[in-house]
């Protein structure tokens, strides 16, 4: 008995000390973190999506880094900047928004981390009151989903946005047999799916083509959800959406991604 008592025992201190150690770790990392993406030059850019008579619907949010060139271009890991970051940045963006009416959506992109994080209520909470008039979507990429065992926690975070009246967006939703499985689970949750030009642009007959982007037109019909159809760089592009009744767009066509801070002679995309 006074083994089993002692066995108990050591195995409780050694619980102990390891969660000691995960939470030291994980503190030191995080504040390492922050201090990495304080020293970065970022900011946030804002690209145009219209409808099919070319009116504006909303705005979609791109974080960008500024090189040792001076270009504005992506951030090479910007799925860990952390949400105290992200909110400074989208504040200096916000006073700088353009005069809108009540039905336009800024749109933010987030990772699974920052989703996932403790802070994430409180930023959805705080972008819906600071964009107001302007409705809030949170996009996600669809190839960065949480590990299976996530998937419960991650929907009850974003169900509980889209009760603070934020949109769940699914971006880069592309053509690949497999992509359907990837995003199922979230069907149930998402307001709007994107789904990239570049992906659909194959050599193969455009009946292929319509095939595939009208299978994305069907499924978003049939669970009442919003497509559009992004990258979007030319007339025939557009011809396309035009022909499969796909209403909402974005792409260079329309507006590049511009710094409505400071305007300059463009970005990377």
């Amino acid at each position: 008995m006074n083994l089993v008592i002692e066995l108990t025992e050591l195995a409780i201190v050694f619980l102990g000390i390891s969660a000691t150690t995960v939470g030291i770790v994980f503190f030191r990392t995080r504040r390492r973190v922050n201090r990495y993406y304080d020293d970065k030059k970022l900011r946030y850019f804002i690209q145009q999506q219209v409808d099919y008579q070319h009116r504006v619907t909303g705005y979609e949010c791109l974080l960008r880094q500024q090189n040792q060139a001076n270009e504005w271009v992506l951030p090479q890991d910007l799925e860990h900047v952390p949400l105290q970051r992200v909110i400074t940045l989208l504040t200096e963006t916000f006073d700088h928004l353009p005069d809108t009416d009540p039905e336009l959506y800024l749109s933010i992109n987030l990772s699974c981390e920052q989703i996932m994080s403790p802070e994430f209520d409180y930023f959805v909470r705080w972008a819906v009151s600071k964009i107001a008039p302007f409705h809030l979507a949170i996009e996600f990429h669809a190839n960065r989903r949480p590990f299976w065992l996530q998937r419960r926690h991650f929907r009850q975070k974003i169900t509980a946005a889209r009760a603070a009246e934020a949109k769940f967006v699914v971006d880069n939703v592309g053509s690949d047999k497999h992509e359907l499985r990837r995003i199922k689970w979230l069907l149930p949750v998402v307001d709007m799916i994107k789904c990239p030009m570049a992906q659909f642009r194959k050599s193969t007959p455009e009946i292929w083509l319509d095939l595939n982007l009208q299978f994305w037109n069907r499924l978003t019909q049939e669970h009442h959800i919003e497509l559009v159809l992004t990258g979007i760089e030319s007339k025939q592009d557009e011809a396309l959406a035009t022909q499969l009744k796909i209403k909402l767009r974005q792409g260079y066509l329309f507006d590049r991604p511009r710094d409505i801070q400071q305007p300059m002679k463009g970005t990377n995309q």
